[in-house]
């Protein structure tokens, strides 16, 4: 039994622009977006702050108590230092709870930006960025920036309230005291200052290296069977280990800066506790401090040690967010080159017009199209032919607007291609390319990707039987049910193709490209898909299905209303199959060299009977 699960969400149309605030302040962007989440995290890390502040307190009156024999008094310090760790335990938790909602939903917020902002970027973007770093953003920098937002954000917040909790009542038992233990501390911004800058300068390289290791990694187990090919994993290993030691002295560099915040923080502090028992002690002995306020201004002395810690790792953990969210935002901020912000709507297909087309890529060194001109009516079969290079997936790729197009070069039904919305155009539209992508999913889950809602079991054993693969699904322990491996590793080229454009039959879009999408089939089978095709194109309702197929294989085309020929980027000759084998000399030679072809597979095979004979 086939099943599928079709889930869509509308909220990408209000992330795929990156909110001003957001580019210039992204903490405060975050804690205003979640205001009620932090606020209550705040909150109740005050709370635990204000009762862990009190215990010393208790624990000092309970000592003096102890001295002085009274029992009453005891107990009630006994209690209240009870009841004011129960709401320490409570409020912790809280504090826990908050914070650990807010910053996963920052996470999630901002992984869910990336990946929409990914969404609508062109093939030039993924032409300069490989997968490796992109991969890096949506998981090492988002993870560093929810650090720096949450913990890094909650130890700044707990040594702020610490200290400012802690220092008033350490006054009040001795301002001597207190000058003469913290007399230290003055110091430590200067120091934090400095320490601060190199860990971002330092992490921001440690985060594009951890990017290189990432983009080798892929590529190498992408290209595993290449490299096994090849015999090359003895280089290959040795590549890599040059690329993951550059990331570990990277990552070894910032160490050596984050590890110096802790001990200096915790040496400012311990000073103060030895001041403290080297020159306070004779106040105890001289009895103008009490043996419990002693101990309370020790505890506090001890308390101050997190205070001081806990702001030398906020602020490094402050610094590698931001670090990675310098990465992060030059994706954000990146314009895509095909921008929508078209108007119309199509409703259907009634034509498609190319201009004087003339296109070069961004980092080209030359036009691969020259002045095109071509018109396209509903219904029509129109072949696509013409040598390695001569510009025939880039004209397909051109008017899905893949790419920037100059504006009134491509129409469709009388509209510039700018102008169009580009939902509207991908859903009239199915493309399929000769790299035949499928998902690590089922084969049912496959064919009816680009629906709205699952078709049926019926409609996909349908469009399965018109590509010529429904019997070899049949044959698969768990049929329409059973699971691809990555990219369908577990098809072969042939069987992938078919399920490519098998999905693009499914969905019943005016107009099909197959760019040259059964080259992995043989010629036979080949010709038995497209004929399939044609049947199944010519019975629907509307017989205005309009099919574009570029193929190197003449007999694939020879049925198509008509044949563009491209050389060299130009078109050599438009028209029928008796038409552009008499004006073009590529698609003569093209003919000529199949012909000589099949003769020769044609006697090789009577070779082997006449011998039997």
């Amino acid at each position: 039994m086939l099943g599928i699960h079709m889930n869509h969400t509308n909220n990408d149309e209000r992330m795929d622009r990156l909110p001003a605030e957001l580019a210039t302040k992204p903490f405060r962007f975050y804690f205003r977006r979640d205001p009620k989440t932090f606020g209550l995290g705040v909150g109740a890390l005050f709370f635990t702050n204000l009762l862990d502040t009190l215990t010393p307190l208790a624990m000092g009156l309970a000592i003096d108590m102890i001295r002085a024999k009274n029992l009453d008094g005891l107990a009630r310090s006994i209690a209240a230092y009870c009841a004011l760790m129960v709401g320490v335990a409570f409020f912790r938790y809280s504090w826990r709870i908050y914070f650990g909602h807010f910053h996963q939903a920052v996470a999630n917020d901002l992984r869910n930006r990336i990946f929409v902002k990914l969404t609508t970027l062109g093939p030039s973007f993924y032409q300069k960025n490989p997968i490796g770093k992109l991969m890096s953003l949506i998981t090492n920098d988002v993870n560093s920036f929810r650090m720096a937002i949450g913990p890094g954000t909650l130890v700044l917040l707990d040594a702020a309230f610490l200290t400012l909790m802690i220092l008033p009542v350490m006054l009040t038992i001795s301002v001597d005291w207190t000058w003469k233990t913290m007399i230290l501390l003055p110091f430590v911004p200067f120091l934090m200052q400095r320490m601060e800058k190199l860990v971002h300068e330092r992490y921001r390289i440690a985060q594009d290296k951890l990017a290189d290791v990432s983009a080798q990694s892929q590529e190498i187990i992408s290209g595993i069977r290449v490299i096994k090919s090849y015999a090359q994993e003895s280089n290959k290993r040795a590549a890599f280990n040059q690329i993951s030691r550059s990331y570990e002295h990277a990552q070894n560099r910032v160490s050596n800066v984050d590890s110096g915040f802790e001990p200096l923080m915790d040496f400012a502090v311990a000073a103060g506790g030895a001041v403290l028992l080297w020159v306070c002690s004779s106040d105890v002995v001289r009895g103008s401090i009490t043996l419990g306020e002693f101990f309370m201004f020790y505890q506090y002395i001890n308390k101050m040690i997190w205070p001081m810690s806990a702001i030398g790792i906020g602020l490094s953990m402050v610094q590698q967010g931001r670090a990675s969210f310098d990465r992060v935002h030059e994706v954000l901020r990146t314009e895509t080159d095909i921008p929508d912000e078209g108007n119309v709507n199509l409703t259907g297909f009634e034509s498609l017009e190319i201009r004087g087309l003339t296109y070069q890529y961004p980092a080209g060194h030359a036009p691969v199209l020259h002045d095109i001109h071509v018109t396209v009516r509903a219904g029509e079969t129109i072949g696509i032919v013409g040598p390695v290079g001569a510009g025939k997936s880039t004209l397909m790729q051109l008017i899905c607007r893949l790419y920037p197009v100059e504006s009134g070069k491509i129409l469709v039904n009388g509209h510039s291609l700018e102008t169009i919305r580009l939902a509207s155009l991908r859903q009239t539209v199915s493309f399929v390319t000769q790299d035949a992508f499928l998902f690590s999913d089922t084969i049912a889950q496959n064919v009816a990707l680009g629906l709205d809602e699952f078709p049926g079991a019926e409609a996909v054993r349908d469009v399965t039987r018109a590509v010529n693969i429904d019997q070899e699904i049949e044959t698969l322990p768990e049929r329409f049910d059973a699971y691809l491996g990555e990219r369908g590793v577990n098809l072969s080229g042939g069987q992938k193709q078919r399920l490519t454009i098998a999905r693009a039959l499914i969905r019943k879009a005016p107009v099909i490209i197959l760019d040259d999408s059964l080259s992995a089939v043989d010629g036979n089978t080949e010709k038995a898909i497209v004929g399939a095709l044609r049947d199944a194109l010519s019975s629907r309702e509307s017989r205005r299905q309009t099919t574009f197929l570029v193929s190197h294989r003449l007999a694939t085309l020879k049925h198509a209303d008509r044949i563009v020929v491209l050389s060299e980027g130009r078109v050599e000759a438009i028209g029928p199959h008796e038409h552009v084998l008499s004006l073009s000399p590529t698609y003569r030679r093209l003919h000529q060299l199949q012909s000589e072809e099949k003769l020769s597979a044609g006697f090789a095979a009577a070779v082997p009977e006449a011998e039997a004979e």
